[in-house]
């Protein structure tokens, strides 16, 4: 069993390639395309993650703290 720490510490594209748990090298290589082409999420905080469409890109837009984010043109707007 892996440990919390070592879990953390790995990439993004090891912890999606693990979970896929594909020995498919098309899957594989569209999987690491795709974490490269995202930007990754923020950190999971006490109240979860809340996401929502941009209004501008129509991308997603992450909650950080009061605001939401949009992770693609960085369009921001009070979460309240």
């Amino acid at each position: 069993m892996t440990s919390y720490f070592a879990e953390e510490a790995r990439s993004r594209v090891a912890r999606l390639l693990r979970m896929a748990a594909t020995a498919d090298d098309r899957t594989r290589a569209r999987i690491v395309e795709y974490a490269a082409s995202t930007p990754d999420p923020p950190p999971y905080g006490p109240h979860g993650i809340r996401t929502t469409g941009c209004p501008r890109c129509l991308r997603t837009m992450w909650q950080q703290r009061d605001l939401l984010v949009c992770s693609a043109c960085g369009h921001m707007e009070d979460s309240r």
